[in-house]
């Protein structure tokens, strides 16, 4: 795996993570909510990635 790809799946992970530990936080255990956590707080990362003007690892970053 190159850096690049491990830096995404990290910032995923990052955010994925902060997202369902909120949720627990609330003392909320569905896992049908912890599921709607994490599939929503891959949003973030997705428009970064999207971005053409990202230079980390978005559309427009370099790809030497």
């Amino acid at each position: 795996m190159n850096k690049e790809i491990a830096a995404i799946l990290m910032s995923y992970g990052r955010t994925s993570l902060v997202a369902v530990l909120s949720v627990l936080a609330t003392g909320t255990t569905d896992p049908k909510l912890l599921a709607h956590a994490f599939l929503i707080s891959i949003i973030g990362p997705l428009i970064r990635w999207l971005n053409p003007n990202d230079k980390s690892f978005g559309i427009g970053a370099n790809n030497d």
